[in-house]
């Protein structure tokens, strides 16, 4: 078999280098990549050289290729180029493709990426995301083309590469000829990747187990996998890694599916843990449906609960309580905030609560001056470093406060417990660790984790996905001493959503402000592929929203696994109330476990943080006006993570009074 292999690989590439002869010459380490790419004809890439090549025009892409893993805009630089030349070869094949038809569907831009190759150098600074691109060196082209998550079928890689061929003079095929490959195959009949028609049985096979896995039951699906996924789940990092991806692609379920592989091949603890209380509840029930011969061996537990338990074994006092925080806070506010600077430039004490808690005490800053140099990436306001001295003196009243009361609260007790990490280490360190909802920890949070893993193979996977962002601040990874060094996997097929549900989410401007990958592009929902077609989204406008909302829960044609989600604690209450009034079963999300129930769930947004229902109901509260831009790009990202909640129907109340 290798040896098939080989000879292929040779013909291909001795076809390649005929071709190239009869062009311009390209420098030596560009023809090594593009014989290469013609090479990769073999698993089913089709390569594109642009004519002008070298001299290249530096809007326009040297190369482009289509393939398994979409359409790749390839410029070869022996620098890496400005962002506006990179966004310019973007956009000028975005524009080629534009509603390219598909043996699948119509192409959408999602399935594009730009990557920047270099030359591979000894002692180069860097290789990574800068914002409109992937720059990689010359031997690193694995990165792009092999593994990762499948976005075109063998059919369409090859409708868009005869698409791309017919549609300008610019780019020529190099190693194929689209006039002797069949654009269908019978029975028989060789495969655009050089395999027999099996390929097309084991494709109708995976299309079948997907439409089975969506008429199932709702439990089943929640921790449905899809084939093209199993090379992630099985994927070999030599550090840490991460997963990012829009709402709904698959993060928590294929983070799920490699905590069960790596158990199954290791002998110690295996922890997954977020920010989020009750996520972990419901990740251990999805657990147990796909791997319970060994949920023994994986803990799941939210970071502060690790925590605290890890000092109480360690004899130290780590009891927070939320009440007496919250009074303390107060009591603070009214005798030095209500009536000071920090009132007066923003009388919210709820922002100047975040301040502290996302920034002051979230970073571990320890000094004033630490505090007027560090970034507030996501907090807006700009303040000077003399106005923070007043945020400073603030801060260090309720500390007094705090310990007047000997009081912790829930950033002392991770300070704590990564201090009590730095006196002693652990004395076997998990066998790997998954932190789901990354986005939403505080940089003493990561710093934590990062700890407790450390850096060895496949020991931390960081999951997350800054639109889906819900509280204050923000970091890079780097401030936590993390470097993925390109061990990072995107996901775009939206799996979660039907159409017309992703549809929704993309009208909301839903601004990712987390740095998940350390200076690279934001990932976002309109760059998702959904694979569920259909959808049902529903704006209800009137003035009696409880009535409204009741009549259309009751309508549903499978009212189990609905929710009703709210924007505060408050909302969540009432709606409770209102129905169990109604004669319906109601569960809280905040108690909620993940196991099958009849009852309709209710709770926060926040809550609701990595679930997923068939129906949603989002009914409208009141909501105060804003002049603050990242309280209004908050808003817009709450309000995205509760539409992308619903996989088939979601009902949004307007309430309108005369």
């Amino acid at each position: 078999m290798t040896g098939t292999f080989n000879h292929r690989d040779e013909r291909l590439r001795r076809q390649a280098q005929q071709e190239l002869q009869a062009r311009p010459p390209l420098p030596t380490w560009q023809r090594r990549v593009v014989e290469r790419f013609a090479v990769e004809r073999g698993t089913g890439w089709y390569t594109l050289l642009n004519q002008f090549a070298p001299d290249t025009p530096p809007n326009r892409p040297d190369v482009v290729l289509s393939g398994p893993q979409g359409v790749l805009a390839v410029l070869l630089r022996e620098e890496e180029p400005a962002w506006e030349d990179s966004r310019a070869a973007f956009v000028w094949t975005a524009e080629l493709l534009a509603g390219v038809p598909t043996p699948h569907g119509m192409l959408t831009e999602a399935a594009l990426r730009t990557v920047v190759v270099v030359p591979a150098r000894t002692g180069r600074a860097r290789s990574g995301h800068s914002g409109e691109h992937l720059l990689i060196a010359e031997n690193e082209l694995d990165r792009v083309l092999v593994g990762g998550e499948r976005v075109l079928e063998a059919t369409d890689a090859l409708s868009v590469a005869r698409h791309l061929g017919n549609s300008t003079f610019d780019l020529t095929p190099i190693g194929w000829n689209a006039q002797h490959i069949p654009a269908q195959r019978g029975a028989g009949e060789t495969g655009v990747s050089g395999r027999s028609s099996g390929l097309f049985e084991v494709d109708q096979l995976r299309e079948e187990r997907f439409e089975r896995a969506v008429r199932g039951p709702f439990q089943d699906w929640r921790i449905f996998l899809d084939d093209s996924q199993l090379g992630l789940v099985r994927r070999q990092y030599s550090g840490p890694a991460r997963i990012t991806g829009p709402a709904g692609t698959g993060k928590t379920v294929l983070a799920l599916h490699r905590l069960a592989y790596l158990a199954r091949r290791s002998t110690g603890e295996l922890l997954y843990t977020t920010h989020l209380r009750n996520l972990p509840r419901i990740a251990e029930k999805q657990f147990r449906s796909l791997a319970g011969q060994v949920r023994d061996r994986v803990r799941f537990q939210h970071l502060h609960g690790w925590a605290r338990e890890f000092l109480v074994e360690r004899g130290r006092d780590a009891e927070v309580d939320e009440q007496q925080i919250e009074e303390a806070f107060r009591a603070v506010w009214e005798r030095t905030g209500a009536g000071g600077p920090l009132a007066t430039a923003r009388p919210s004490r709820a922002y100047w609560k975040d301040e502290i808690d996302r920034v002051i005490k979230g970073r571990g800053l320890g000094t004033l001056e630490a505090y007027r140099h560090a970034p507030r990436r996501g907090r807006g306001g700009n303040l000077t470093p003399g106005f923070r001295a007043h945020v400073w003196e603030f801060y260090c009243e309720y500390e007094r406060e705090l310990s007047e009361r000997g009081v912790y609260d829930h950033n002392d007790v991770l300070m704590r417990a990564l201090d009590e990490l730095g006196r002693k280490p652990l004395e076997r360190r998990f066998t790997a660790a998954v932190v789901d909802e990354v986005q939403d920890l505080t940089l003493i949070g990561l710093r934590l984790v990062h700890a407790i893993s450390g850096d060895a193979p496949n020991q931390l996977l960081l999951v997350g996905d800054g639109q889906q962002q819900v509280y204050a601040g923000g970091w890079r990874l780097s401030e936590a001493g993390i470097s993925l060094s390109g061990r990072g996997e995107v996901l775009r097929r939206n799996y979660r959503n039907r159409t017309t549900i992703v549809d929704e989410a993309c009208e909301f401007d839903a601004v990712n402000r987390f740095d998940d990958l350390d200076g690279g592009p934001a990932v976002t929902m309109r760059s998702a592929l959904p694979v569920l077609g259909g959808g049902r989204a529903v704006h209800w406008r009137g003035a009696d929203q409880e009535e409204a909302l009741v009549a259309a829960l009751r309508a549903l044609d499978d009212p189990s696994d609905a929710a009703v989600l709210t924007r505060t604690n408050n909302a969540a209450a009432r709606w409770e109330e209102v129905l169990r009034q109604a004669g319906f079963q109601v569960s809280p999300l905040d108690r909620w476990e993940g196991a099958p129930s009849a009852a309709v769930h209710v709770g926060t947004v926040h809550r609701a943080k990595g679930t997923e229902f068939r129906s949603v109901f989002l009914p409208d509260e009141p909501r105060p006006v804003t002049s603050y831009r990242e309280e209004a790009e908050a808003g817009q990202r709450q309000a995205l993570v509760a539409v992308t909640r619903a996989r088939d129907y979601v009902w949004i109340g307007k309430v309108e009074t005369r």
